[in-house]
């Protein structure tokens, strides 16, 4: 008589927890790339400091919630107020690079650039006591015109970047690059660079084209201007997906009290829209996903490294475009 199958009462491996990573661009409202021609960097200090009681809220937000975060300090937001940086560190948080002085790379170039890194890295180094691994450019301005930028953040030593959106938007994007973690290089046969980008949320492709189409749904303007259940789409397709979701903010985002800049009338809508309501709706979207593991980047780097070498190598300097898309009403200053 055949023996029975055996069987394997075991239980099954239950699924992984999705993974998550909120993250924090630390600047001044006067900072953003849309002021730039209407606050001159002449006229910074004219305007009040509110940035430190945007930080505290959302330093708030985490404590309740029980996460900690990845926030990227602009250096002149450290030298305005050398007591935040502290605090942040002191809550467990990662402390990254926003760079010094928020200029999109085009403004710079790789000598300007690697002053710039080395600036603002010693004194956020100074101030938390931690080494500082990220970087995440003003405006997501790594794109194949700044290329050269790679070199010199792995010439400066950071560990990864956050810099490469890959959406289509007038201001920023690389809409060829990949939608989860990958190695980066300037071009074949260069060194590389683990990049992690931000959320998108892929559409599906139209008519008989294979082309990705990606929207943006990681934060900033994307989560004032857009439906919530864009970005909960977005949560849900890369926890089926199996690729981590960056979320974006700036602690201008959650201050209502921000005062108005002469800004042109689509920069006032796209800075000032929902700020009202942007700090409950956070907390809110946080608590409805409590089952995800929320980590700080520099915590997932082995697994997120991992996870890069898996897929081929981006070539940003041979980036050709695609079909994509991006949410009208993204503001151009991240």
């Amino acid at each position: 008589m055949p023996a029975s199958p055996q069987r394997n009462d075991a239980p099954a491996a239950p699924p992984a927890a999705p993974l998550r990573v909120l993250s924090f661009d630390v600047e001044e409202y006067f900072h953003i790339e849309a002021a730039h021609a209407a606050v001159p960097r002449t006229d910074w200090d004219r305007w009040p400091s509110r940035v430190e009681a945007s930080v505290d809220l959302l330093l708030g937000i985490c404590d309740r919630q029980g996460l900690r975060a990845t926030f990227f300090v602009l250096g002149d937001v450290a030298r305005r107020c050398p007591r935040l940086v502290p605090r942040i560190a002191a809550g467990g948080h990662e402390i990254a690079s926003h760079g010094n002085l928020h200029d999109r790379l085009h403004r710079l170039d790789p000598a300007a650039f690697a002053g710039d890194l080395d600036v603002s890295r010693k004194l956020l180094e100074d101030q938390s006591g931690q080494p500082v691994r990220g970087y995440r450019a003003p405006t997501f301005s790594v794109v194949p015109a700044t290329a050269w930028a790679i070199d010199v953040l792995l010439d400066a030593g950071f560990a990864y970047d956050s810099s490469i959106f890959p959406v289509r938007h007038p201001a920023y994007g690389v809409p060829a690059a990949p939608d989860r973690p990958f190695l980066v290089n300037r071009a074949p046969g260069s060194r590389t660079l683990l990049e992690i980008p931000p959320l998108t949320l892929a559409l599906p492709t139209l008519g008989a084209s294979s082309k990705r189409r990606h929207l943006g749904v990681a934060g900033g303007g994307y989560f004032r201007l857009l439906p919530e259940m864009l970005m909960t789409r977005g949560l849900a397709q890369a926890a089926q997906q199996g690729r981590p979701a960056v979320l974006y903010f700036h602690p201008w985002e959650f201050d209502p009290g921000i005062p108005r800049m002469p800004l042109p009338l689509l920069g006032r809508v796209r800075t000032y829209t929902g700020l009202e309501s942007a700090a409950a709706r956070l907390e809110k979207l946080i608590a409805r996903h409590r089952d995800a593991r929320w980590a700080p980047m520099a915590e997932l780097l082995p697994e997120l490294t991992r996870q890069a070498r898996a897929r081929p190598v981006f070539h940003l300097q041979a980036e050709a475009p695609i079909a994509t898309v991006h949410a009208a009403g993204e503001p151009t200053q991240a």
